[in-house]
């Protein structure tokens, strides 16, 4: 790349996908049970909810190219 051409723009949130989507899957069934009393296990399983948590995290290690927390 020479002085004058600039570097492709960086994808938002490029790195921190994986992070949020997980943090989304930990946070969102606890404060829906908090907030609105909902019990997420009466319409999922502990262990169906731990297999969507893992399909989730391999769905994303396989579409991103990026490490973790790491811009670019």
């Amino acid at each position: 790349m020479s002085p004058t051409e600039t570097a492709p723009a960086a994808a938002p949130l490029k790195g921190y996908r994986t992070l949020i989507v997980n943090g989304a899957l930990a946070i969102v069934p606890v404060a829906l049970q908090y907030i609105a009393g909902v019990d997420w296990t009466q319409f999922v399983s502990p262990s169906i909810a731990l297999t969507i948590v893992g399909a989730a995290n391999l769905g994303l290690r396989l579409i991103t190219s990026t490490p973790v927390a790491k811009s670019a």
